[in-house]
Order: C-alpha cells, then structure tokens, then sequence
C-alpha cells in the first residue's frame, strides 16, 4: 500500500475518503495518512460477496450485511471492509458508518493489503469495540501452532473475549461465529456453517 497525496496535504480524515477520484482504487486513512490500494481482483470480490450472502441469510430482522462501506474509527481514520455487519438505520447513515453501530467486519486479504488485514485492521477494529472480525486468506499463508498446512482459502476468525481463535481452511465444513450485539458481557453469537471452498472457484463445494 502506498501513501498519496491529493486535494490537500495530511492529516486526512475518513471524510476525506468521499471526495477521493473514482478511478478504481481503493481509498483509506489510517492516523492521517491516506492510503490508495489496487481495485481487488475478480477473485477478491466474488469471495467477498458470497461472504455477504452467506451471512445476510442468518442475520436477524434490523441487521444488515454490507459491502464496500467506509466504518469511522478513533484519530479520523476510516477502513472500508470487505463486508460488515450493522445495526444501523440506512435512513440516518448517509456515508461511513461509527464502529460502534458496527457488530463483524471481514477482510479479505489481497496481496496489498497483508500486514493491514493480519495486524493492523483487527487491532484497530478491537480497540473501537468491535466484538467480530473474520479474516479470509485466498492463497496459502504462514500460521504459527498449526500442525500441518491450511488449504486454502481459508478463514480466520477472532471474537471479543474468546481464548482461541477459529482458523479452517478448504475442505472442512465449520460453523463460524458471528457477532449481532455488543453486549458488554459478552456478544450474542449467530453461526454460518461453511467452506471456504465456496468462496471461490468451487461454488458447490460448501453450501
């Protein structure tokens, strides 16, 4: 990822990320700087929006799933998502949404965007409150304390409060957690069952 500079000089902001030129790129602020990433491929997006329909299909009445929407976090810095899940009014939000009306955020991880999505992202979206985060590698990637090789894709998944963290890759059905409340003793959890498999050329393989 590469910091650019265009209608103004940092600090920007996340409502900077609303008069960013339409040519294709993905645009984010992290702490100031502003942040311009390759278009995600083919693959990224069909990945991304099987995501949403698989989880769309579980949420309760008054949540949604959405896709491609910019989530305000703390230092005017603003992530757009793979695919998030919110209990906000569409009504009352017109651009980004606060990450405490925000519930799960995926990313999927596209050569670019790494160490964003591995380190940085899930810290970030931790410290806002976010109860849910859902990582999606496509390729195979390195996992310490793993036994033996994931085959991807594969899914990694961190819930506010829980010890362990779910990782599975291609090949193995799972049923993923996913946060719908942020409740301070703990999220309500609802469960899409999977393969990552599914997420990509393997449509049939999972659902």
């Amino acid at each position: 990822m590469t910091e650019i500079a265009l209608a103004h000089a940092a600090p920007y902001t996340v409502d900077d990320l609303f008069a960013m030129p339409d040519d294709g790129n993905r645009y984010e602020v992290l702490d100031g700087a502003l942040i311009v990433s390759p278009a995600p491929a083919y693959r990224h997006q069909v990945a991304a929006d099987r995501l949403r329909a698989l989880i769309a299909e579980v949420l309760p009445d008054g949540l949604e799933a959405v896709t491609a929407t910019a989530v305000r976090l703390d230092n005017g810095t603003g992530f757009i998502p793979d695919v998030l899940v919110t209990d906000a009014d569409p009504e009352q939000i017109s651009r980004d949404i606060p990450a405490a009306r925000v519930l799960t955020v995926v990313e999927v991880v596209s050569p670019s965007t790494r160490t964003q999505d591995r380190i940085t992202k899930p810290a970030r979206y931790a410290a806002a409150g976010i109860p849910c985060y859902w990582r999606v590698e496509l390729d195979a990637f390195p996992m310490l304390g793993q036994s033996g090789p994931i085959e991807p894709p594969a899914v990694v998944v961190t819930v506010t409060g829980s010890a362990e963290t779910l990782t599975f890759g291609a090949g193995k059905q799972a049923a993923v957690p996913l946060a719908i409340d942020r409740d301070p003793g703990g999220p309500t959890l609802v469960h899409v069952k999977f393969d990552p498999a599914a997420l990509t050329g393997q449509r049939h393989a999972a659902l």
